[in-house]
């Protein structure tokens, strides 16, 4: 069996290969750092199994729609310390076979690896929970992708902000008051849990 294990820190990759090892001996193990190595990697050789941070530069949903695209076949489990709350349906959503918070221990890595290379599909316990109460409220659990929650005039004024806009320019420009583009931007910065721009930005490259 071929494993790649794409992470940015030196250590985790030498962690998360002895997880492997010793959870199966057999296994072949191939470290790599950066994406744009990976997947040329990907692009050139079948690996069973490939466990991916998508926290690492230039990591997104578009990383894991290509990866899926050139694995031909193989097995994708996302690693990572990026939220698991926010990030792990949009991974499944976008090709990953699977979401694993870094927080769990190393027997969950175990299972993630088993059942993803068994061709089911991984979720903590938290997250299978967090799809029941969907389910049984009756919200249709195929809008996970917290970007979906913005309607179209928030998107443009979140487009409008990330350009270098003040509210005073976006309000001349769209024909609003300043209050009203000011609780748009208090609405967009509520739904995807951010603070300010830099992480709008970075959440919304994350979940393109």
């Amino acid at each position: 069996m071929k494993v790649l294990v794409i992470d940015g820190h030196p250590l985790m990759r030498s962690a998360i290969k002895r997880e492997i090892k010793d959870h199966k001996p057999q296994a072949r193990v191939t470290l790599m750092a950066q994406l744009e190595q990976a997947q040329g990697a990907i692009e050139n050789q079948f690996f069973d199994l490939i466990i991916v941070e998508i926290g690492i530069p230039g990591g997104s949903m578009h990383t894991i729609r290509e990866m899926r695209a050139i694995a031909r076949g193989s097995k994708i489990l996302v690693y990572s310390s990026m939220s698991e709350a926010t990030y792990a349906l949009p991974s499944v959503s976008s090709g990953a076979h699977g979401f694993l918070s870094k927080d769990a221990s190393g027997d969950e890595l175990r299972i993630a690896m088993d059942m993803v290379l068994d061709s089911k599909t991984y979720f903590s316990k938290a997250i299978q929970e967090s799809l029941l109460s969907q389910v049984i409220a009756n919200v249709d659990a195929s809008d996970h992708n917290p970007l979906q929650m913005l309607t179209s005039r928030e998107r443009l004024v979140v487009h409008l902000l990330l350009e270098g806009n003040k509210i005073r320019a976006i309000a001349e420009m769209l024909a609003l008051k300043e209050s009203t583009v000011s609780t748009f931007k208090a609405n967009v910065f509520k739904k995807l849990q951010v603070s300010n721009l830099v992480a709008l930005s970075e959440k919304m490259e994350m979940l393109r």
